[in-house]
């Protein structure tokens, strides 16, 4: 695997050959054929696969969440969408700049990928890895757990690597990621729907769905929902604290 990552380095994947690999490794390439019998591709995935482990590794150790952020994926729904047979209206045009069917959403790119994530055994791997979906709301995510708990329960029969989890999708995800909810999302709602560990104060004040007055509208929501003093704590400072590896507040 080093030797494959140290010749793409080298020459790009494109000019790598299975015959520059074996001489990287100080090997022939017919050993390098029966421990790869799938040729030039199967060394490829495995070495991305290896190094992405890796990657996942280095974070845990570090203590360094890794970050969604709503620009992390496309930010526009794509112009398919956009038609509706209606003349075109005028559009805004920025960075950062999205319409209502953009931010219905933007969460879909983040769900996909930390449903994968959980799903391919990641989180389970690396117990000390930490990850969070930033401006992206929160709504999204009771669902989701809820969904990931039922797939993992129901695909463990044909898909073995699920049978292995010592933790439920939920269990893994209130250890280990978190999310901020929106100023019009009922965070108490949510406090009671997934584990409260999950939500983490924030505002992205002055965009739209920043809202106003976020700590105004927060602390109503928990009062609402007759969240203690410590639930509140937690959601405006210790979650990120401890999340941050930094304690707490």
């Amino acid at each position: 695997m080093a030797a494959t990552l140290a010749c793409v380095e080298r020459w790009g994947l494109g000019k790598t050959s299975l015959e520059d690999v074996a001489r990287e490794a100080g090997l022939s390439r017919a050993t390098v054929y029966r421990t790869f019998p799938g040729d030039r591709d199967q060394v490829v995935s495995e070495t991305i696969t290896w190094e992405v482990g890796r990657f996942w590794a280095r974070l845990a150790e570090r203590g360094v969440p890794f970050v969604l952020h709503v620009g992390s994926g496309p930010l526009g729904i794509g112009d398919a969408w956009l038609h509706d047979g209606r003349p075109p209206t005028e559009q805004f045009a920025g960075a950062e700049i999205i319409g209502a069917k953009d931010f219905a959403v933007v969460h879909h790119t983040a769900a996909r990928f930390l449903s994968v994530l959980v799903l391919d055994g990641v989180l389970e791997r690396f117990p000390q890895l930490r990850g969070g979906a930033i401006e992206m709301g929160a709504g999204w995510v009771p669902d989701l757990l809820r969904r990931l708990d039922h797939a993992v329960a129901i695909w463990k029969r044909s898909e073995p690597r699920l049978a292995g989890f010592a933790r439920t999708p939920s269990e893994q995800a209130a250890a280990q990621l978190r999310f901020t909810p929106y100023p019009f999302e009922d965070v108490g709602l949510l406090a009671r729907a997934a584990d409260p560990a999950l939500l983490l104060f924030s505002s992205d004040y002055p965009h739209a769905e920043g809202g106003r007055e976020p700590l105004r509208r927060f602390e109503q929501s928990l009062g609402a929902a007759g969240a203690s003093t410590s639930t509140v704590q937690a959601f405006l400072a210790d979650n990120a604290a401890g999340w941050l590896g930094l304690g707490h507040a």
